[in-house]
């Protein structure tokens, strides 16, 4: 079996929150990886309204390799790739990826390729590479900060219940979703741009949260919450 790429496999397991789920644009069911130009890969899924991207520098994609979209994972995959210790004791290392299978080893030493079933092979599972082109997932994404002047958009709390569980994941903390969130939004279309409060991730982890329409609240308060000398100056203005 010739593999095609390789993972970390906490990585892998939490861009894949991020994926959409029986979408009609099936590209965006799949976990795309592409090399990145410092070293390893990037890993990126999006559901078209929210994306989430890791830098992992000690992945690997195959030479000639411009990409690779990795079609849904099964629950049993994501779950060992999660996993604290496998099989034999040791914890998940590495997700290999091949065209019809992955494969989960403990072993850290990449230099050999694993055996599909040998005795570090945590999980050998069918997936697929999918035929398509993904989104270029940079165009949502803010390439500096640009003044922002007004309300925070309206955002999809879903989201931000998945980026709590992403980094959780990713981060193994359980507290503050693995240390809280930076939430910046950025002039004209208004993306959020998500970052980890965590030291390990917060130069290695990018999210986006496009935002929702609704009705801009006309004060920053309801009247009803409001002192009676506030609620008069609102009144009067």
């Amino acid at each position: 079996m010739t593999y095609l790429a390789r993972v970390n496999p906490k990585y892998f397991a939490a861009i894949h929150q991020c994926a959409a789920q029986n979408d009609v644009r099936y590209y965006l069911n799949a976990v795309h990886i592409e090399p990145h130009s410092a070293g390893g890969v990037l890993i990126v899924a999006t559901n078209g309204h929210f994306l989430g991207a890791i830098h992992d520098p000690d992945g690997w994609i195959a030479p000639g390799q411009q990409s690779l979209l990795i079609g849904a994972g099964s629950k049993r995959l994501l779950s060992a790739c999660m996993a604290r210790r496998g099989p034999d004791s040791d914890p998940p290392a590495v997700l290999w990826v091949a065209e019809k299978y992955s494969l989960l080893s403990s072993v850290v030493d990449t230099s050999e390729e694993p055996e599909m079933f040998g005795e570090h092979a945590h999980l050998t599972e069918r997936t697929a590479l999918v035929d398509g082109q993904f989104p270029n997932w940079r165009r949502v994404i803010p390439s500096a900060r640009q003044p922002f002047d007004g309300q925070f958009p309206c955002i999809n709390g879903e989201y931000l219940e998945a980026f709590n569980k992403i980094g959780v994941m990713l981060s193994g903390q359980k507290r503050f979703g693995g240390g809280g969130m930076h939430l910046e939004a950025s002039a004209g279309h208004a993306q959020i741009v998500v970052r980890f409060n965590n030291h390990d991730l917060i130069d290695r982890f990018v999210g986006v949260i496009m935002p929702m329409y609704g009705d801009k609240p006309e004060q920053i308060l309801p009247t009803w919450a409001m002192t009676e000398k506030q609620s008069g100056e609102t009144q009067a203005a």
